[in-house]
């Protein structure tokens, strides 16, 4: 019976490491690094040119952030392609679909997604 442990361990073990290894990996598709820190002014012209889901830059409070990466994770599904090359302000501070502000969460990542800000 005791050596049938030490085996079960092992495919435990095994087995927790491949899904950490793999939530992990599945969270950095959705976060990036390190926030941008040499950013700058981009004209809201400039910002509407990345207006789809393959390419999502978006305004939120002067900020100009680069979404796309992040696109396929939002808990909102495509809710988020709406803000794409836009000031989503508004969008993000009273979503569609139910009027309520986004998370902490969302408000503690988008800053990770930050390129710019918006040129006056």
């Amino acid at each position: 019976m005791k050596k049938l442990v030490v085996p079960f361990v092992v495919i435990i073990l095994i087995g927790a490491s491949i899904f950490i290894y793999k939530t992990m990996k599945k969270d950095n598709l959705q976060t990036p690094s390190a926030p941008q820190t040499d950013l700058r002014e981009i004209a809201l012209s400039e910002v509407s040119n990345h207006s789809t889901s393959s390419d999502c830059w978006l305004v939120i409070d002067g900020n100009v952030y680069d979404v796309t990466k992040y696109i396929p994770g939002h808990p909102g599904g495509s809710q988020i392609s709406q803000g794409c090359g836009k000031d989503a302000t508004n969008i993000f501070n009273s979503r569609p679909n139910d009027g309520t502000s986004h998370s902490d969460r969302a408000r503690v990542l988008l800053p990770n997604y930050q390129i710019g800000v918006l040129a006056k």
